[in-house]
């Protein structure tokens, strides 16, 4: 069971789901709000911070956190509040919480009950399918039609796999949701190619948070076994 006192989680139970409403709920400029709703910093300051840019914002609450480990320490806690709040005010269980990131909450379905006094949750992205490399540092995988998101791996990293490995598991995820018998054809070229070693080496880079090594091996046991169990069971 989830324990709001958890910054970071992935549900066990939910390893992939496919045609679904996937909703990213994060909390709006989360760090300032919280310490307005909160009051944890005196409201000279509070009035400062909230005179500069987002960014610069968000640079300067970081380096007070550095300087102010008691500051740190509350916000880590508001924070936990706030999503145990979200969660009861929501009604949500396991059943239907996805993953949780320190300021972001990833629900099946929707909800409605999103502000909290300075603290306001919004929907920043909707998805239909998500699957999760339970053998792969759980990497996360959110689906749309109209954008792909990984979590897990740093942005470098995703922009190296984007038209490589990471367009395979956006074709396959496309198929299982159309439910298009094609993408075993599909599957099975792709990896006869694989494994003669036919594709662009950048197929071949670790799947990874390193996203550095050519490793045909590693990408295999992975990620392409893993989506070929996932579509043998989904296309049944």
């Amino acid at each position: 069971m989830y324990n709001p006192q958890t910054s970071s989680w992935c549900n066990p139970n939910i390893e992939y789901l496919f045609n679904n409403e996937i909703i990213e709920y994060d909390m709006k400029d989360a760090g300032m709000n919280i310490i307005q709703h909160y009051n944890l910093l005196d409201q000279h300051l509070i009035n400062q911070l909230l005179s500069l840019e987002k960014m610069d914002r968000h640079i300067n609450i970081g380096k007070l956190q550095k300087q102010d480990k008691d500051l740190s320490k509350a916000l880590s806690e508001k924070f936990a509040e706030m999503r145990a709040m979200f969660i009861s005010a929501n009604n949500l269980s396991d059943n239907n919480i996805i993953s949780v990131k320190k300021d972001a909450i990833y629900t099946i379905g929707p909800c409605y009950n999103l502000k909290f006094g300075k603290v306001e949750f919004t929907s920043k992205n909707i998805y239909s399918s998500y699957v999760r490399f339970v053998d792969n540092m759980n990497i996360e995988i959110y689906y749309s039609m109209k954008n792909i998101e990984v979590k897990g791996i740093g942005d470098s990293g995703v922009n190296r796999h984007r038209l490589y490995i990471l367009s395979f598991i956006n074709k396959i995820v496309s198929y299982i949701e159309m439910k298009d018998s094609s993408v075993k054809r599909f599957l099975k070229s792709f990896i006869d190619k694989y494994k003669r070693s036919e594709l662009d080496d950048e197929y071949y880079v670790e799947f990874n948070n390193m996203s550095r090594e050519l490793n045909p091996i590693y990408n295999y046991q992975k990620v392409i076994i893993p989506l070929v169990h996932i579509t043998l069971k989904e296309m049944e």
